[in-house]
């Protein structure tokens, strides 16, 4: 019966492997960026790294960001702007020492939005009780690859 626990365990990898390969292989880097503090994106919290972000080729309304100790992918939505000279950067809410990742800007043709997650809810419900720091916004220039 292990022998059997075992086949089907690694069976079960091998299928995960090879369908999560093309994905990544298939995304393209768009942006490059030296995020300075640690933040949390989705649910999960990254650390100060450098981080590289894409979309992914058949999934538009995913993206990847990829450091060099850890990366996540986090749903976005998209919205398309008129042409513009602004520079592409990511823009962080900041409650405290907490900042939380909420845009992206792409050279000024694109804005992906992330949704609020529960953590900055709560995050900022508890800021607002004990009339502690506001949130403010933090924009952090990367460069376009």
């Amino acid at each position: 019966m292990r022998m059997f626990n075992r086949l089907v365990t690694g069976f079960a990898t091998v299928a995960a492997l090879a369908t999560v390969t093309p994905v990544w292989a298939q995304s393209e880097v768009h942006l490059r960026v030296r995020v300075p503090f640690e933040f949390t994106v989705g649910n999960a919290t990254l650390p100060v790294d450098t981080y590289r972000l894409s979309r992914m080729n058949g999934h538009p309304e995913m993206l990847f960001l990829r450091g060099d100790r850890t990366g996540t992918f986090v749903q976005i939505d998209e919205t398309r702007l008129p042409r513009n000279d602004e520079a592409a950067s990511l823009v962080f809410h900041r409650y405290g020492d907490q900042y939380f990742l909420r845009e992206v800007r792409w050279d000024g043709s694109a804005r992906l939005d992330l949704r609020e997650t529960k953590a900055e809810r709560i995050t900022a419900e508890g800021r607002r009780e004990g009339a502690a720091s506001l949130m403010k916004t933090v924009i952090v220039v990367g460069e376009r690859r």
